[in-house]
């Protein structure tokens, strides 16, 4: 079952990833400012992390766009340069 756009549920899922966002997002803001403290491997352990944790808030942004034509063509756009 999917949750209707703009619904309960689907507000739950929203605020559940822009909470994890923000939590990983000052943990890699914790890591990058160790500096030298922290080994390039290791900063690369959270690249792919950050990389999903964007697509899911650039998800959540695209969500709360009108849908119009306009929107669907720039997020069509979006989606060829990615």
């Amino acid at each position: 079952m999917v949750s209707p756009r703009g619904g309960v549920l689907n507000a739950c899922a929203d605020i559940a990833g822009l909470e994890a966002a923000s939590a990983l997002l000052a943990v890699v803001g914790s890591v990058l400012e160790a500096g030298e403290a922290v080994s390039d491997a290791e900063r690369a352990a959270f690249l792919e992390h950050m990389a999903a944790t964007l697509a899911e808030v650039v998800s959540i942004a695209a969500n709360r766009l009108p849908v119009n034509a306009g929107t669907h063509a720039a997020a069509e756009r979006l989606m060829r340069r990615a």
